[in-house]
Formats: structure tokens, sequence, C-alpha cells
């Protein structure tokens, strides 16, 4: 039973009633119901009163891939499998895209021989496939697709969606006799939407009602919970069940507060992420776009980095939830395809990008753009793609989904100006400063379109003594848990740390030197202290 789809019907309908283009194709990605559509448009139309004229006749490409390849035996194959061929004929044929994508031989002829059917407008088609099979099967025949008119499918209302689990339900749960609350099904169908690697809806929610039905059966519950959905997609997508729950919302609590213990001085800039990400979290921002996106401006050494990997650690947790594009290696337009992947018949091509295949592993990532003035115009084209959309195809034609993504880049772009506005006591993040002094540095290196893309440009401020002494406390801290099993203390004596980062301090290099300082003395202090046993 086909649920929903009352215009995309009646759109057909007008199209296959036409005098001139009158065949469809239905393209849609995978999952997002071309074969309900198909079955249920058979359906449809052998019902309909006013298509009592017309012969339905319903086929799985499939079955197309076992014909001869030669186009006149292919012809007379495919003429005898449809039986005679009465005025006003519609051929339905499923999976067309994709069988002919996978056989390209095979696909020419079928073309041609679809092509010597149509004509006389008596016999009218219609076709699935995906978006990227349609795109490539208009390249191998592009007279043939004039014939046709485009029927995307869009994703369904959430009410549609669970109307078609409900309805899928007695037949997944048919020999476990599980219930499950319309609730929990709306669940589904919302993790379903919000984590799109699972799938298109609402095939996607339909393998995740059909695991947990079967989780519910290994539980021996005679009811669906909320628990067991979200052990399904946790382990689908490879994501810790604390950031799908209640829990993240009390973890993200703290979030501020965690940052600014681990970054220092940056308090403007970690109070405006922090805000931009709870709000992405709580579903309160656009979900066609990443969950935050922000370009840090400042010195180096001043935090932005180490800002970014925090970040990926707190939100994503730990594991490989981080990813570092050193953007001076894509400073030649053609080092930029390196990012998608090369396309196919290129050298290169089964490696995948440096950019998609990261994501496409682990959609739940925070990828940071490290010097991104350094990247070539090119590059920034495929990442006003990525910030407006929320996804990018890779060389390799897949889809890939930045919505679950937090995008991060730096630069030192007005590095000279932050320092002079720092001296000057001026509000680094304020409007006036931003627009007024950085933006028109910013315009030199980047269109205004790519720049506005951007949810946040945030200035990231030179560090003060107070600052450096904080920071170095902090890489003690941090030795002494890396030297734990030793029972390793250091004393520190304040007044003569003082007085050496008086001497190291320097807003063009931040805490670099303090942290090269602190490394060397405690590491001589203690090698030397082992090495006595």
């Amino acid at each position: 039973m086909l649920v929903g789809r009352g215009s995309e019907l009646s759109r057909v309908k007008r199209i296959i009633n036409r005098k001139l283009n009158n065949n469809c194709i239905v393209t849609g990605a995978t999952g997002i119901g071309k074969t309900a559509f198909a079955h249920g448009l058979a359906k449809d139309l052998s019902h309909d009163p006013l298509c009592q004229k017309l012969t339905i006749v319903s086929l799985e490409a499939s079955s197309l891939k076992y014909l001869d390849t030669s186009s006149e035996s292919l012809l007379d194959r495919y003429l005898d499998a449809l039986g005679n061929i009465k005025n006003e004929t519609v051929i339905i044929i499923d999976g067309f895209g994709s069988t002919c994508f996978n056989y390209p031989a095979l696909a020419r002829n079928i073309m041609r021989a679809l092509q010597t059917l149509t004509q006389g407008s008596t016999v009218r088609l219609i076709l699935t496939a995906q978006e990227r099979e349609y795109d490539w099967l208009k390249e191998q025949n592009p007279a043939f697709w004039n014939l046709f008119e485009e029927l995307a499918l869009k994703p369904q209302p959430i009410n549609e969606q669970v109307a078609i689990l409900r309805n899928k339900l007695p037949t997944l749960s048919s020999n476990k006799m599980i219930k499950a609350q319309d609730t929990v099904l709306e669940l589904i169908v919302s993790l379903c939407q919000r984590f799109a690697q699972v799938g298109s809806l609402p095939g996607s929610s339909i393998k995740v009602l059909d695991e947990a039905l079967a989780q519910a059966w290994v539980d021996k519950t005679v009811e669906l919970t909320e628990a067991q959905v979200y052990k399904v997609i946790s382990e689908k997508i490879n994501i810790p069940l604390a950031q799908l729950g209640g829990n993240e919302k009390e973890r993200l609590k703290n979030l501020e507060q965690n940052l600014n213990s681990a970054v220092i001085g940056q308090g403007q800039g970690i109070r405006a992420i922090s805000s931009l990400i709870l709000r992405a979290k709580l579903g309160l921002r656009a979900h066609n776009r990443p969950l935050a996106s922000f370009l840090l401006l400042g010195p180096s050494g001043v935090g932005k980095t180490e800002m970014a990997k925090e970040l990926a650690r707190l939100v994503f947790g730990p594991g490989k939830n981080f990813l570092r594009l050193d953007m001076s290696e894509f400073g030649e337009a053609h080092t930029v395809q390196r990012l998608l992947g090369a396309p196919p018949g290129y050298v290169g091509y089964e490696a995948g990008g440096g950019l998609t295949n990261p994501v496409l592993k682990e959609p739940h990532s925070l990828v940071l753009l490290d010097e991104l003035e350094k990247a070539d115009t090119k590059a920034f084209d495929i990442f006003l793609q990525v910030l407006d959309d929320g996804r990018l195809t890779s060389g390799m034609g897949e889809p890939v989904d930045f919505t679950q993504t937090i995008v991060m880049a730096t630069s030192n772009i007005g590095v000279a100006e932050i320092i002079k506005g720092f001296k000057d006591g001026d509000d680094l993040n304020s409007p006036q400063f931003l627009e007024q002094t950085i933006v028109p540095q910013l315009t030199r290196h980047f269109r205004p379109e790519f720049l506005n893309r951007f949810d946040a440009i945030l200035v990231f401020k030179p560090l003060t003594e107070a600052d450096l002494l904080a920071i170095a406390r902090l890489e003690v801290a941090k030795i002494e848990k890396r030297l734990a099993k030793h029972k390793v203390k250091f004393a520190l004596d304040d007044e003569v740390l003082k007085k050496k980062i008086a001497t190291l301090a320097d807003p063009k290099f931040g805490a670099r030197p303090v942290k090269r300082y602190v490394e060397q003395v405690c590491e001589n202090l203690i090698s030397k202290k082992l090495m006595q046993g």
C-alpha cells in the first residue's frame, strides 16, 4: 500500500496523458521509495476509471540483464516479453537505472529498443533511477531522454513516514508479536532524519524498525522501547548512546566551562561557539547544513587548533572524529580535486577523496581547515557547497553528508590589525571592529558570499602574561598525567615562572614558546630522575 505521494501520482497521470514527451523517469536516492511508488502507481493506474483504456505492464529491470546484447535480438525478445502491445500501453520498469548502470553495454541496446517502442506515442514508459544513474544515462543517449519528464521524489512529511512504519509493523513483527507505539515510530523517523548516513527515508526507518523489533525479541519484551531503538541506531552509525538521548544534553550543559578549562584566554570565542553548538544539538538550526561552522582568526599559538581538537572530543567523544586538512596542500587548482577524489577512469580513483572519504566513514566529525587562505579559490567553491547544502558528491559519485559535522577554518589574515587592536584595548569581537577592520582584510582573499556562509567569524585575541602562566600550569599538569605511573609531581615557583614567561611573551607567537619551555624543563628534570632510578 502506497502512503501519501498524491501529488506525485497526479503529476505522472498528467505526463502520460500528454501528446508530447509523455514518458516519465522517477528519480531519487536509494531508500526514498522509488520501488514502492512504482508498485503503487501500477495499482493506482489499473483501478483509475480515467485509465481504463490503458494496458499497464509492470516489469523488474533486473530481468533485462538476461537478454542478448545484440540490438535486433534484444528488441525481439523484449517485445515478446511484453506480449501483444495494444494501443495506449504504459510500461513501468522499476530499477531501470541500476541495471543499465551495472551493464553499460546492455544499456545502450535497451535504450535503442525502448526508443523504437515509444515511436507513435501509443506506448508510454515510466522508469526509475537514482539521480547519479540518470545523469549517466543522459550522457549515453541524450536524444532518448529528451522524450522524458523527470519526477524527483522528495522526502515525505513525518506523519506519512510514521504511517508507513505503522503499515509495515504487522509484517515485520508477524513471527514476534511485538507492539510499537506511535511515539516510538516517531522516534525512529526523527533519528533517521537526524542521521542521514543510515540512508534515505522511508527505507532507512523500515530497516531500523525491523532491527529494533529483532532487538526487542532478543530482550524478550512484548513492546518496542525507545532504549532499544537508541541501541540499534547507536550501533548502526557508531556513535555513543550518550549522544543520542538525554545524556548528551546533560554533558553539553558544561561545554563552555570545559572548553574554558582547556583553551585559556578565549572566553568570548568559546561563549559564541558553545551557544551555536547547543542550539544545533537541540535541533533549533537548519537540518540541511553542518551543525555549525566557524572562521577563527588570530595570531599563531593562541588556541585555534587546540579549540578544534577539544571541541571534537567534547561533542563527538574520543575516536577518529577529528579531520585536519592543511589547506596549503591545496594551493594549486589541480590539487583541489584530491579533496573529492579522482573521477572514474583517472589515476587514484580507488583511493577516494581526502575530505569525502573520512567524512563518509565518520560523519560525526569536526573538519578543521587549517590556514584556509592558502588554498586555491576552487577549494572555496567546494566548501561553499558544504556550508550551504551540507553535502558533497565524491569522485566516486557517492553522496557525502556533512549535516552532522562541525566545520572550523583558521586563518592568519589580519594578524597585524588584531595585535594593534589588542594593544589599543579594542573589543576584538565587536561588530564594529570586525566590520571596519577585519572584514576588509578578509574580502581581499575570500568572496563575500563565501564568508557569509560561516555561522560566526571569531577573533582569538593575543595572550596576556596571566594567560601564559595559566597555560604553563596546564602543560605541567598534562605532563604529570602522562607520567602518572611514575607518580611524578612538579613543584612550581610562580615567581620564577612569571619572570621566565615575561621573557617569552610575544603576541606574534602566542603560547608556543611557553609550551616548548615547559616541556624542555620538565622532561629534562624527569629524565635525570628516571636515569638515577
